[in-house]
């Protein structure tokens, strides 16, 4: 019964450290998001072309969004 116990016990931890882990994940992606986003936004300032600066800019608003939901997600999912 206890080896059991123990297997369970064991089991569990190792599913609650996998969930964990892929929470930051999901925020490393979308910090990554960001910065790829951020680079392009500066290369179409290089080029001069406002238009792509503008859509670049509005990809770059987006990928934050998603970065700070996922931030609010991962600071819930801790407290609960």
């Amino acid at each position: 019964m206890k080896i059991k116990q123990l297997a369970g016990i064991l089991a569990f931890a190792v599913i609650s450290s996998a969930t964990q882990m892929s929470c930051d994940s999901k925020k490393e992606n979308k910090a990554e998001e960001v910065q790829d986003e951020k680079e392009d936004v500066i290369d179409a300032q290089r080029e001069g072309d406002t238009s792509d600066v503008r859509e670049e800019q509005a990809e770059l608003d987006s990928a934050r969004k998603d970065y700070r939901e996922a931030v609010r997600d991962s600071i819930k999912d801790k407290r609960d």
